[in-house]
């Protein structure tokens, strides 16, 4: 897999052997710490995480540092605490992380419920809002200004923050569980045995990725059909070709809300128009 910088990416770090390493309030407390400092120090945003007891999720935007970089400051560091605390040496953590590049919105929003939903799924607690140790409080209080940037993700489910908790809350406590295989399944792309980096880096976006622009004028072949779409027009008559370009510059791996900034259409309605049914 590809990384990208100002991509958002899955990953997840198993204790080694399966190891129970976080079954103490302070070792998950002393785990959080070392997100939050290392945020500082190497300027990703977190969107999510769950601790559970041997192994632990997170979502992450990075920027200018590479995702391998920023998961060995933390694996280590806590690998030194967590052996010196108990007297003993050796590999805490698996010898590699997985890490999956999130593509779009839409996916992203189910992977935050899949991994709010870690301690459901495994019988530790009936209801997302019981378990101490996920960011899902950090959305439930909207809470600012922390570990958790809850900011963008809010703001898919609606521009107004009262709406956008609501949202939120219905979204996260759904009875249905996510499927597991949709975001560790075999089927995924996971890193090669002889491969000693997770992902392979590449600080800037694709060389031949086509401008948003490019992607509305190959679809609407029509220089008075792009300029209205441009214009922001909510003609009906422009539907087909607003969804079309949309899922082409996600494909392109756009955000919606880069999308929507385009064709001066909010990121709501962008995330609205993609989840109708054809």
């Amino acid at each position: 897999m590809i990384e990208y910088s100002e991509g958002v990416y899955h990953l997840i770090q198993r204790g080694n052997n399966r190891g129970f390493i976080f079954d103490r309030r302070e070792d998950k407390e002393y785990l959080l710490e070392l997100i939050r400092d290392f945020q500082r120090i190497m300027g990703f945003e977190c969107y999510g995480y769950v601790i559970m007891s041997n192994h632990y999720h997170l979502i992450i935007k990075r920027h200018e540092v590479p995702i391998k970089d920023i998961m060995h400051r933390i694996n280590n560091q806590f690998s030194r605490y967590y052996n010196q605390k108990n007297k003993r040496t050796g590999h805490v953590f698996e010898n590699r992380y997985r890490g999956y590049h999130v593509m779009d919105d839409r996916y992203l929003l189910s992977l935050l419920r899949y991994i709010h939903q870690n301690p459901v799924s495994a019988g530790i607690c009936q209801r997302v809002s019981d378990y101490a140790w996920s960011s899902d409080h950090f959305y439930r209080k909207n809470t600012l200004w922390a570990l958790v940037n809850i900011d963008f993700i809010l703001g898919i489910f609606s521009a107004d923050r009262k709406n956008a908790l609501k949202a939120y809350c219905d979204f996260m406590d759904e009875k249905i569980l996510e499927d597991e295989r949709i975001f560790e399944g075999s089927d995924r792309v996971e890193n090669k045995e002889k491969d000693t980096t997770p992902i392979k880096t590449v600080v800037a976006k694709k060389m031949n990725q086509k401008t948003l622009d490019e992607l509305l004028k190959e679809v609407t072949m029509d220089d008075e059909i792009y300029e209205a779409i441009k214009a922001g027009s909510r003609k009906r008559a422009l539907s087909s070709y607003k969804k079309a370009f949309i899922q082409s510059a996600l494909k392109e791996n756009y955000t919606m809300r880069a999308i929507g900034e385009s064709i001066s259409v909010s990121e709501v309605a962008i995330y609205k128009m993609v989840s109708k049914n054809p």
